[in-house]
């Protein structure tokens, strides 16, 4: 068994307070303390004295020969650098895709102040700090990643075409990195979030921060090209977005929210792109 995060902080707090000698601990602490020291639990916690706590922090730091346990774990390490002190990578606060996101573009990107042309169909894992952040006039959200991956596909206005376009992803250290993009921009730039047209793709939509608007085909085209692509029982499971998107004030795409919920609309990004149909923002 291996301590967590949590768990050597409670330790380090207990160590940096001399005059302790009650260590309260519960579940896996307590677990990991039983296994590893012989030590006295009166029913609320471990008992020590001035010189137990002094052999019990000696025998700790023999598990952890790295680490200073009254320091702790410094915060803010990444997976390479957290191993300095603890053999358990994965103890480490910033995980590999917070600070990176996925991008691609119809256009140049700017990488490190060089431009860089992405052939049809390749995508680049860029790190934050490469990106020209501050003169980003727009960026769109995708959220399927095989729209993401043809995205010289997608019908775009011409103002759009030269946005930055990142994968929003489902795994939350991926959603991190673009989250941690958008508190980042400059006021004014535009993020407009590509969603499929369905109660849970709107729901993202008002909870994905900062976004300002909505890509979509036309309300004519949802209505007489893309209502036969719906999937009605997947609308069916999404009721509890239904009643969220109830609750909403009206935004710039409520014509569009409406049409869906009175339609029962379940319509997925895939189905704009093999139609070719050209998206339009519906700014919030």
């Amino acid at each position: 068994m291996e301590l967590g995060k949590s768990e050597i902080a409670m330790l380090s707090r207990f160590f940096r307070d001399e005059n302790k000698l009650l260590l309260s601990s519960q579940g896996k602490l307590k677990q990991w303390l039983e296994q590893h020291f012989d030590l006295y639990h009166n029913g609320k916690g471990f008992v020590l004295t001035e010189q137990s706590k002094t052999r019990f922090r000696q025998e700790v730091e023999l598990l952890y020969p790295r680490m200073n346990i009254r320091q702790g774990l410094p915060s803010q390490q990444n997976r390479l650098e957290v191993v300095e002190y603890v053999n358990n990578d994965k103890l480490a606060d910033i995980k590999p895709n917070d600070q990176y996101v996925l991008v691609t573009s119809q256009s140049a990107i700017n990488v490190f102040a060089r431009e860089v042309v992405l052939a049809p169909t390749v995508s680049l894992r860029m790190p934050l700090d490469a990106i020209d952040i501050a003169n980003l006039k727009s960026v769109i959200i995708v959220e399927n990643q095989d729209v993401f991956d043809v995205w010289h596909q997608v019908k775009l206005e011409v103002k759009y075409q030269h946005s930055l376009v990142v994968y929003r992803g489902n795994d939350k250290s991926l959603a991190k990195g673009v989250k941690t993009l958008v508190n980042q921009l400059v006021q004014g730039t535009e993020v407009l979030l590509f969603p499929d047209l369905d109660p849970k793709g709107l729901e993202m939509a008002y909870t994905t921060q900062g976004v300002t608007g909505l890509l979509a085909p036309s309300l004519d085209d949802i209505q007489t090209k893309l209502s036969v692509y719906s999937q009605g029982s997947l609308f069916l499971r999404q009721l509890d977005s239904v009643t969220f998107l109830q609750k909403q004030q009206p935004q710039g795409w409520h014509d569009m929210q409406q049409l869906i919920l009175n339609q029962h609309l379940a319509i997925m990004q895939q189905a704009v792109v093999l139609l070719g149909l050209r998206l339009r923002s519906f700014v919030r």
